[in-house]
């Protein structure tokens, strides 16, 4: 790494902390255990407002569908993302020095 006017090394871009180091040692914040729990006892409530919306046809369409994926998604979890590419490519594998191709 090359040192700045103050003798102190410089690290590069998008390597903001030195090897080893996490940029949150503390993880993730937890949520308040009192909320969490105030939090569970609101979701029958709130899933009743979902169905009700999604059955209720004087409610705008976009909304009603928007209502109808979260509960889908809720449920059966997000529908899987395609990844577009070209599948006829090689991947070439090194292993202990050798070459191996892969299909």
């Amino acid at each position: 790494m090359a040192a700045n006017s103050k003798g102190t090394a410089k690290r590069g871009k998008g390597r903001p902390f030195e090897k080893g180091q996490s940029g949150n040692p503390s993880g993730r914040p937890k949520v308040d255990k009192d909320v969490k729990e105030m939090l569970k006892a609101a979701a029958p409530k709130a899933a009743a407002l979902l169905i009700e919306t999604v059955n209720n046809p004087e409610v705008k369409i976009d909304l009603r569908i928007k209502c109808a994926e979260t509960v889908m998604d809720r449920v059966y979890g997000k529908a899987v993302q395609p990844i577009e590419g070209n599948m006829d490519n090689k991947v070439e594998i090194v292993m202990g020095g050798a070459s191996r191709y892969a299909d």
